[in-house]
Formats: C-alpha cells, sequence, structure tokens
C-alpha cells in the first residue's frame, strides 16, 4: 500500500521544545514523541484533515510533558497519551489552556497501555465538534492508571464527553501475545465541566464509565457538571435492562449498541464513585432516567438534577 510518513518523529529525546508554529496536512500522524522526556509544545497550531488517521500529538511512554496554548482541528485524536512499553510509563503531564476540534477524539489517554499512566491534569480547555468522545481513557494492556484531574472544560457537540473503560483487549503488534493483566485503574477527578450537545439528535450522548466483572474503576469524582442534551429517549430505550459487556472486546463505544437506557450518566462495575452537583436538561423530554448504574460499589450522589 501507499507509505504515509509523519510529519515529525522523536525517539528517546530530551529538553525538546516546539513553539509557536502551524503544522499542515500531513500524510499520518502530526507528530510522534516516542520515550522523550522534558517536553513543552506551546502555542501550536495543528490542522490535519488530507488524510484518515491524522493525529495531533502522540505521547509514548513519554513524562514530563506540558502542552499549553494549542489548537488542533484534526481527522484523529488530536491529543494521544500512550505506554506502548512496560518499562515507560506515561508520567507527569499537563494540557492547558487548548482548543480541540476532532473527526475521532480530543484527547486519547491509553488504550495503547501496556506500561503505567500517572500523574495528569488536563484544564481550561474547549472541546468542539468532536465525533466520538471528548476524554476518551482507557486501560486494556495490563498496566495502571491514576492520580488524574481534568477541570474548567467546556465541550460543544462532543457527544462522549467522558467515555472510560477498563478491559483487556491486544491492541499493538508489538504488545505481548498473552492476555495482559488487569491491574488498576482510578483515582481521577472531573471537575467544572460544561457540555452543551443540544443540537445532536439522534446521537447517543452521555458520560460513560466502565469496568468489567470483577474489575471496577475505582475513586472517580464528577463534581459540578452541566450538560444539556438533545433528549427525545423513548421508554422502549429506557426498558434496556442490559448493555453488552467489553470483555475481549476493542473499548468503542459501538459496543455498547444504539439504545441507551440513561439519558445523560452511565457506570458500571465501579467502585468509590462520588457524583455532586450535577445538573442534566434536555431539549426534548426524555423517557429516560438521568443515570444508570450496575455493579457500583460504595456510590454517593450529592445533587444530580434532571431538566
Amino acid at each position: 500500500g501507499p507509505q504515509r510518513p509523519m510529519l515529525i518523529r522523536f525517539l528517546e529525546c530530551g529538553r525538546l521544545r516546539m513553539r509557536d508554529i502551524r503544522l499542515v496536512n500531513p500524510a499520518a500522524w502530526t507528530s510522534a514523541w516516542l520515550y522523550c522526556e522534558d517536553i513543552v509544545v506551546d502555542g501550536v497550531g495543528i490542522e490535519s484533515r488530507a488524510n484518515w488517521n491524522g493525529d495531533g500529538l502522540d505521547f509514548d511512554g513519554c513524562r514530563n510533558v506540558r502542552v499549553r496554548g494549542c489548537s488542533f482541528d484534526t481527522s484523529d485524536d488530536s491529543i494521544c497519551l500512550q505506554a506502548s512499553r512496560a518499562d515507560r510509563p506515561c508520567r507527569d503531564t499537563t494540557i492547558s489552556d487548548c482548543v480541540m476540534v476532532s473527526k475521532w477524539a480530543g484527547m486519547r489517554i491509553g488504550m495503547s497501555s501496556v506500561g503505567n499512566f500517572e500523574n495528569v491534569t488536563v484544564s481550561n480547555c474547549i472541546f468542539r465538534d468532536i465525533s466520538d468522545a471528548g476524554l476518551k481513557i482507557q486501560m486494556c494492556e495490563g498496566g495502571v492508571m491514576k492520580n488524574m484531574i481534568f477541570s474548567n472544560l467546556v465541550m460543544w457537540n462532543v457527544p462522549r464527553p467522558v467515555f472510560m473503560t477498563f478491559n483487556r483487549f491486544r491492541l499493538g503488534v508489538d504488545t505481548p501475545s498473552e492476555t495482559p493483566p488487569m491491574n488498576f485503574m482510578g483515582r481521577m477527578q472531573f471537575n467544572n465541566i460544561i457540555v452543551d450537545n443540544s443540537e445532536l439528535s439522534g446521537i447517543p450522548c452521555g458520560f460513560v464509565l466502565s469496568g468489567v466483572p470483577g474489575h471496577p474503576v475505582e475513586d472517580i469524582t464528577f463534581h459540578n457538571i452541566s450538560l444539556r442534551l438533545p433528549g427525545g429517549g423513548t421508554l422502549d430505550e429506557a426498558a434496556v435492562t442490559e448493555l453488552p459487556e467489553f470483555v475481549d472486546q476493542r473499548p468503542e463505544f459501538s459496543v455498547l449498541g444504539d439504545k441507551m437506557p440513561f439519558a445523560g450518566f452511565f457506570a458500571r462495575h465501579a467502585r468509590r464513585l462520588r457524583l455532586s452537583e450535577i445538573s442534566i436538561e434536555t431539549a426534548r423530554p426524555d423517557a429516560r432516567p438521568a443515570a444508570a448504574f450496575s455493579n457500583v460499589e460504595g456510590l454517593t450522589i450529592r445533587g444530580l438534577d434532571l431538566a
């Protein structure tokens, strides 16, 4: 097939600075940063719609990463954090003051997840016109994922503002062939988030958090979240009692099917889940409950309103 080179690729580099440039229409990923440390990306604009898989910034096994003041219009994930090697964790990363537009996800953390992810903050960002998920957070190849805060975010036309999965699935061609273990995923906070999806009629919307039986996502907080939705949910959808599990599945939203028995929030196989000051408003009447929970141990709800 045709060769599609990446525009920029760094391998095992340190003290990298990329500032105030525009990167336009690469053949494949705009930039790949492999096993690097001490990175600053500041004031960079990425436009990548010429091809498919046009990721913006992909950090694999990188440490001490600061991305700020950047804008993205991409045909695939705008920013990726990955860990394809067990000995190269994704650690100490801050993303702030960015605007993300994407045909797929705004930020994807995980999927490629043989190594660990820890100490990540995402703040003061805008996610707009995203076809899949705003924050796509996925641990499936055996690593540990913990200690993350997502705060002060605005999302407009982003059907799944947060899509979080914990399961087993061998993703990469270099991933060890044996079934990966299920380690730990948790200790995350989502605070001060405004979502407006009121124009997205006919598209399943909402926050989704799912482990698999016997392996819960743990210690998750959602606080001060305003969610505007298209509504229109039917009694037929509300009557759905079980959604397909992510057991041995590639962790994509499509696994769940097309009938969602909740208006705005779904969590299953979780432990110590806290929801507070959650406001859900629908543009049209919705026959479904605001939220649905399955196998959640230690659920605390302080303020969940459906208008």
